[in-house]
C-alpha cells in the first residue's frame, strides 16, 4: 500500500465553465512526482453528480470537453503514481434534480439536504432502496469497464438516513416491516445499507477480484470488525484536525483499526479548515506533525487537496505537501510492516453500543475520546478494542465509564482474569441497574449519587494528584459503593447540598463536607480495580490537570507493573512503540506540537499548528525483550549511547522537532 497519497477532491458546480482547460498532463504528473507523492485519488463522479469523462449513464460535466479522468490516469501512471478512482454515492445533485423520486424522504415527510447554518444549499440525499442504486451500479460498472487500469475504487458518503420515500415504503411493505415504526425503519436502513455494500462490491468484483475498494462515511465505526473486513480491502481514516475531527480523533480510530490487521492510511488535509477550501493553507510544519502521527500509529498517509476547476495544480499547495512527503519518504522503511507494542487494551464504549445504523457515524464519544486522551497524555501504550478482540494480548483491560457487560462479555472477561489479566472499571461500567456489579469487586453498588452537580473524591495517597491530599471536586456524581471484602481506594465526600435555585452557595458548587460520606471512591479486589467516578468523560469535559494526574496513577495502579516506555516529554508529547519483526527492531516514535485555538467555524474548533518547538535531551526508558545491539536515530542512523539493565534500556534523544523516530536494534 502506498504511503504518500493525495485525495484530490473535484466537487465542481455545473455553473462553472472551462473545466480542465489548464490541464497539462506533464505538469500535472510532474507536480505530484516532485512532491514525493506516490498515489492520487482522482474523480469519476463528484457530489454534484457530474462525471469527468464521457458517460452513457449520467452526464459529463457540461463545462468539460474531453476525458479528464483518462488524462489524469495516464499522466500519473507515466510517473509511477497510482490512481484510485472516486465516486460519490449518497450525494448526487444531478440525479436528485433529474429524478426527485429517488431522494430520501424523512419520516416527517421532508426531502433531506445536508446544509449549514440554516442555509438551504447543500447536498441532497439519495435513497439506496430506489432505482438510484442501479444507476450508481451502472456508473461503477462503466468505470471498471473503461478505466480498469486504475488502482482502486473509493466510494464516498456510504450511509443512509431513515426514509419513507415511496420506494422505501414499498420495500418495507414487501419485507413485512411497518414504515411507521421507528424500530422497523432502523432495521430497514441496516438492510438497505448492506444491500448497497454488496451491490457495489459485486459490481467491482465482476471485473477485478483484487481491485482495492474502500467505502467512506467520514468515520470508521468501532466494532464489529467484520463490517469492515467484509467489504473493504483497506481503510482510510478521514480525520481533518481543524474541521471537527480534532487532533484526538485520529489516534482513537487508529488504535482501534491497527490491531484488526486491515491495511490503513490516515487522512488529513492541506486546508486551513475543511474539504474544498481552495485558497486555504496550513503550515508545512502541521503536515509534518500530522504525517508523523500517522506513522506513529501504523498508518500510511493521505493529504486532502481540491483541484481547481481549470485542472491547474496549485504550486502553493505543492510547496506545503512536498516537505511533508519528502520527510515521510525518508522514514518509510522504518514504518512499514510494524506492529504496535501495547500493554493496555481499552474496550471502546462506541464498539459496545454501536447499534444505530442510520445517519452519518458520530465522530466522537466523550468516553472513548477522554480515555484515549488520558492514555496518550500519560504515555501509556495501548490499543482500542471491541468485544471480539483478543484480550489475552494485554496486561490490563480498561472498561471506561459506561460500558455495559452482558453475559457473553462477562464470561470472556472472567476467562481473561483467570489467566492473569487485570481489569480497570470506572463509573457505570460493569454495573447492572437491577443487580449491581456483575463482577466480584469486593463492594456493593448502592446507586448513583443524587449530587448531580458533582461530588468530591479523596483517594488513598498512592492515587492522589500530586500534592493534593484534600477532597478534590470531580464535576460529576459518583456511583455509591460500600466496600465489603475488597480494599477501599479512598473516600467520597459530598457537598453540603446540590446546587439548585433554592439551595446554592458561591459561584459554582457547594463546599465539601469535612466528613466522608461513607461511600468509597474506589475498590480493589484481586485483579479488579474499580473507580466510582466516570473519570475519563469527566476529564474530556473539564480538562482538569489534577484529574489527569489521578487517572494516570489509577491506571498505573491497575496495571501493576512498569510502563512499557517512560519519557521526559511534556504533557503535549506523545509516544508510541512499534515492532518490526523482520528487521528485529523496535521503533520509538516521539511527537510534540502545540495546536493553538484560533477560531470556530461551523461549530468546529480551528486549532492549527503554526510552528514546531524544538525539545532537547528527551530521556527515554524502554522495556526490552533482550539486550539491544544499538540505538540509532531515524533516518540519519546516528548512534545514541544507551544503558541496558534489568530488562530495560535508557537513552537520551538529543533533539525533537515535531516528530522523531528512534530504532532500538536487537
Amino acid at each position: 500500500m502506498r504511503f504518500r497519497q493525495i485525495h484530490l477532491d473535484f466537487h465542481t458546480s455545473p455553473l462553472i465553465e472551462g473545466i480542465g482547460t489548464a490541464f497539462d498532463p506533464k505538469a500535472f504528473a510532474g507536480a505530484f512526482r516532485d512532491a514525493a507523492v506516490d498515489s492520487v485519488t482522482v474523480f469519476s463522479k463528484c457530489h454534484h453528480g457530474h462525471s469527468y469523462h464521457p458517460t452513457e449513464i449520467g452526464r459529463m460535466h457540461p463545462g468539460l470537453g474531453f476525458d479528464l479522468l483518462r488524462g489524469q490516469i495516464d499522466a500519473l501512471h507515466g510517473a509511477d503514481i497510482k490512481t484510485p478512482v472516486y465516486l460519490s454515492a449518497a450525494w448526487d445533485e444531478y440525479a436528485a434534480d433529474t429524478h426527485p423520486e429517488w431522494r430520501l424522504v424523512s419520516p416527517p415527510g421532508e426531502t433531506l439536504v445536508r446544509s449549514r447554518d440554516n442555509n438551504p444549499t447543500g447536498w441532497a440525499f439519495l435513497d439506496f432502496s430506489s432505482p438510484y442504486l442501479d444507476y450508481l451500479g451502472r456508473q461503477i460498472d462503466e468505470v471498471m469497464t473503461n478505466y480498469g487500469d486504475a488502482d482502486g475504487i473509493f466510494i464516498d458518503i456510504c450511509f443512509q438516513m431513515q426514509s419513507v420515500s415511496i420506494h422505501a415504503r414499498r420495500a418495507m411493505d414487501r419485507a413485512g416491516l411497518d414504515w411507521e415504526n421507528e424500530t422497523d425503519r432502523e432495521r430497514f436502513v441496516r438492510d438497505s445499507v448492506r444491500n448497497f455494500y454488496e451491490t457495489v462490491t459485486a459490481t467491482v468484483r465482476r471485473h477485478d477480484a483484487k481491485m482495492p475498494l474502500f467505502f467512506n462515511s467520514g468515520h470508521v465505526v468501532r466494532g464489529p470488525a467484520a463490517r469492515h473486513q467484509a467489504y473493504n480491502t483497506h481503510l482510510e481514516l478521514e480525520s481533518l484536525p481543524t474541521a471537527g475531527w480534532g487532533y484526538d480523533h485520529f489516534p482513537v480510530s487508529a488504535r482501534y483499526v491497527d490491531p484488526l490487521g486491515i491495511p490503513f492510511i490516515g487522512m488529513t488535509g492541506k486546508f486551513h479548515f475543511t474539504w474544498g477550501e481552495i485558497g486555504g493553507y496550513k503550515r508545512p510544519e502541521a503536515l509534518v506533525y500530522e504525517c508523523g502521527a500517522m506513522l506513529a500509529h501504523g498508518a500510511g498517509c493521505s493529504i486532502g487537496d481540491h483541484l481547481h476547476p481549470t485542472g491547474r495544480i496549485d504550486p502553493a499547495t505543492m510547496s506545503i505537501i512536498s516537505p511533508a512527503y519528502q520527510w515521510v519518504a525518508e522514514r518509510e522503511p522504518w514504518a512499514r510492516g510494524s506492529q504496535n507494542r501495547a500493554q493496555i487494551g481499552l474496550l471502546s464504549l462506541e464498539a459496545v453500543e454501536s447499534t444505530q445504523e442510520s445517519g452519518a457515524p458520530a465522530r466522537h464519544s466523550s468516553v472513548d475520546d477522554g480515555a484515549v486522551r488520558v492514555l496518550l497524555e500519560a504515555g501509556y501504550c495501548f490499543d482500542v478494542l471491541d468485544t471480539e478482540s483478543d484480550f489475552s494480548r494485554y496486561q490490563l483491560l480498561i472498561l471506561p465509564d459506561a460500558v455495559p457487560v452482558a453475559e457473553a462479555l462477562k464470561q470472556k472477561i472472567e476467562a481473561y482474569v483467570a489467566k492473569g489479566g487485570r481489569v480497570l472499571l470506572t463509573g457505570r461500567s460493569g454495573i447492572d441497574a437491577e443487580t449491581g456489579f456483575v463482577f466480584d469487586l469486593g463492594a456493593e453498588w448502592q446507586g448513583t449519587s443524587p449530587m448531580v452537580g458533582g461530588d468530591y473524591a479523596r483517594p488513598i495517597a498512592a492515587l492522589q494528584a500530586d500534592g493534593i491530599g484534600e477532597p478534590m471536586f470531580m464535576y460529576v456524581p459518583s456511583e455509591r459503593i460500600h466496600v465489603t471484602d475488597g480494599e477501599s481506594l479512598g473516600d467520597v465526600h459530598e457537598p453540603y447540598f446540590d446546587r439548585t435555585p433554592k439551595h446554592f452557595s458561591g459561584h459554582i458548587h457547594s463546599p465539601v463536607r469535612p466528613e466522608a460520606s461513607g461511600y468509597a471512591s474506589g475498590v480493589h479486589k484481586g485483579n479488579y480495580v474499580y473507580c466510582s467516578h466516570p473519570v475519563f468523560s469527566a476529564y474530556h469535559q473539564v480538562g482538569a490537570v489534577r484529574m489527569l494526574e489521578m487517572a494516570e496513577k489509577l491506571i498505573g495502579f491497575a496495571l501493576g507493573q512498569t510502563k512499557l516506555v517512560e519519557t521526559s516529554l511534556p504533557r503535549a508529547g506523545r509516544v508510541t512503540v512499534r515492532h518490526q519483526a523482520d528487521e528485529q527492531r523496535d521503533i520509538v516514535h516521539l511527537l510534540f506540537a502545540t495546536p493553538a485555538m484560533r477560531g470556530n467555524l461551523w461549530d468546529a474548533n480551528i486549532q492549527p499548528i503554526q510552528d514546531l518547538i524544538e525539545l532537547k535531551d528527551i530521556k527515554v526508558r524502554l522495556q526490552v525483550p533482550t539486550q539491544p545491539k544499538s540505538v540509532t536515530l531515524v533516518p540519519s542512523g546516528t548512534t545514541v549511547d544507551f544503558v541496558a539493565r534489568d530488562g530495560s534500556v535508557d537513552f537520551v534523544v538529543p533533539s525533537l522537532l515535531g516528530h522523531q523516530m528512534v530504532a532500538v536494534n536487537y
